[in-house]
């Protein structure tokens, strides 16, 4: 009976641990792969944090009006290697940010690529 148990509590652990990777990594089931957009707006604010860091990003639609979206991008880690730190980028500054959007037509991405006046950054999906 004990064995049984033990089997069953190991069973349902690396059940449960194999289900959060696969959630945490499942990029391609959030944002269209295949699809890439180009926005450019004015930076509201910048959550440098693990495990994804994100941005705000102000866009100016054709209308008039403004659409805040919601951006994903790599670890701090990553974003560090890449040269971006805390002070890389500043609220009001304006960007031009490649993404991929959300599958679910919400104004949301994950960021591939980004660009300062004076340089670029690129991201994989890690």
């Amino acid at each position: 009976m004990k064995r049984w148990a033990i089997r069953i509590v190991a069973l349902g652990g690396f059940l449960m641990v194999g289900a959060e990777v696969q959630a945490h990594h499942a990029v391609a089931s959030v944002y269209d792969l295949n699809t890439e957009v180009v926005l450019q707006g004015r930076l509201q604010k910048l959550n440098f944090r693990n495990p994804h860091s994100n941005l705000i990003l102000e866009v100016a639609n054709d209308d008039g009006t403004t659409t805040e979206w919601t951006l994903t991008t790599a670890a701090t880690q990553v974003l560090t290697r890449a040269g971006v730190d805390r002070d890389t980028l500043k609220p009001g500054e304006n960007l031009k940010i490649t993404i991929l959007p959300a599958r679910n037509g919400n104004p949301a991405g994950f960021i591939r690529r980004l660009e300062l006046a004076d340089r670029e950054f690129n991201f994989g999906l890690d």
